[in-house]
This record gives structure tokens, sequence and C-alpha cells, in this order.
């Protein structure tokens, strides 16, 4: 049995009114992408749940950490648009199986919403099957980010990501890692639906739950709020990981802290 080192990382979508790095605006990610480049591999993630990336941002990953093979489409119609990409080591793990599934009443057609109290942002699950290379061990990893804004959209989004995982389960049955910011704090209900779930071999337990707060919203002294999760069927050593170390000068890596734990396989 041996350890990986699996992350949830809202990276903050590229937005242009944050302006280019001529700006000095700390929220640009012209700037914030510098010291994700210099701080965030000294964490040695094994596997990257991404939120919010956008179609310049995947490829910025992908030119830049050149060991991770990306995986993942945009969640608007034309599959551009904000996505929710896995990123894991090359030399560690195959990728097995890759699918996308909007959080709606019609999962396989691209830009779809709830017809509920969802925002106007569709919303997404992206899920790879890897298999270890050491040892050929399989795993799934669904990763997501659940609406901002609709409770009852919420509860939707995760029920529906539940019974993905119990009929995957049951069709080809693996360990699963849950990743993604899910709004949501620990005493919500959609949180107790995750670690109370009954349809895996496993509770899906919360391996960051000794972890204080997540998202800061670019005020790390202010705002402190836990919405950013890994859960897993496997079980984690040691203490949850927060790349809290990682601001400078007034610069984050994002207005969420990357979270992260280490997993035994």
């Amino acid at each position: 049995m041996s350890s990986i080192r699996v992350f949830s990382f809202n990276i903050w979508t590229d937005g242009r009114a944050d302006g280019g790095a001529s700006s000095g605006n700390p929220r640009c990610f012209a700037i914030r992408r510098e010291l994700i480049k210099k701080k965030f591999p000294a964490y040695d993630a094994d596997i990257v749940g991404f939120q919010e990336t956008m179609p310049a941002q995947r490829q910025w990953l992908m030119d830049t950490f050149t060991d991770y093979q990306v995986c993942g489409i945009g969640r608007d119609r034309d599959l551009q648009g904000e996505s929710n990409v896995v990123m894991f080591k090359k030399d560690k793990f195959d990728l097995v199986n890759l699918d996308t599934f909007w959080l709606s009443d019609t999962p396989h057609i691209p830009g779809t919403r709830f017809a509920t109290d969802q925002s106007s942002c569709p919303r997404i699950c992206t899920v790879v099957t890897l298999r270890r290379k050491e040892d050929g061990m399989l795993f799934r990893h669904y990763n997501t980010h659940l609406d901002h804004v609709g409770q009852i959209a919420q509860a939707q989004g995760i029920t529906m990501i539940l019974n993905r995982m119990a009929s995957d389960y049951q069709t080809w049955p693996m360990p699963v890692i849950l990743t993604g910011d899910m709004n949501v704090t620990p005493d919500n209900v959609v949180y107790k639906s995750i670690v109370n779930f009954t349809g895996l071999n496993a509770p899906l337990a919360d391996k960051t739950a000794d972890m204080d707060f997540s998202f800061h919203n670019f005020d790390p002294e202010k705002t402190h709020i836990k919405i950013d999760y890994v859960f897993s069927t496997l079980e984690s050593t040691g203490s949850s990981i927060k790349v809290t170390d990682a601001d400078e000068n007034g610069v984050t890596m994002s207005d969420h802290y990357p979270v992260g734990a280490v997993l035994e396989m």
C-alpha cells in the first residue's frame, strides 16, 4: 500500500475585468499564475481537481505543468467556458476513462441547467477513471463545482452525482474520490448527504474535516468559510493540507486556498 496526494483547487476564473499583468491587480491571473507556478509544485500533488478554469487557464496548466495530464471540457453549450479539469501525474497514472455530465435534467446536453433556482451558470461534473501504474489499481475521481445561488439546485446536483457514483460502482466497483467547491459549509444538508451516503462500499468521508476554512475572497484576514473539500472512500494519513504559505506580497493564488489530503491505496 502506498499513498497519493489529492487536492481540490478553485483557481478563480481569468476575468478580463481584472486587467493584465501591468495593471498590478493582485486578482489578475497573469499575476497569480506566477505564484501558482512558484509555490504549488512544493506540495507534490499527484492529482488535482480544479474549478473555474477557463480555456486559456487550461492551456496554461498544460504548458506549465508538463509532468501532468489535464482532462476536461468547458461547461457551456460549445464546450468552452469554465471547466472542472482533473490534472494527474503522467508517470503515476494512466487514463482509463473520461466523462463529463451536466447537473441538469438532461445531463448529456451541453450547457443545460436545472429549471429550479439554479443561477445562470451551467454546472458540470468531470469523472476520470485512473489506473495506478505501479500496481494496476483502479479508482474514480469525480470533480465538481455546485451552484452558488440555488439551494434546491445544489441538492439536485449532489443527488445526481451520488446516484452516478452508485451506478458506476455497481457496474465496476473501485475506490472513489470526490473533490470540489461545494459552495456549502459542513452544517449544510448537501454536505451531510455526502458523508452519510451509503451507495458505496465505504463512507465518503471528509478528508479535510480538520480544516477551519478554505474560501477567503482575496481577504484571508476577514473571510473564513469552508466550502472546498476532498471526500473519499479511501483511508487518509495525517492531517489535511491547506496551501496558505503561498501568500506573497499581498498576492494569493486564488480566492480559495487549495485543500488536499494524503490517501492510502
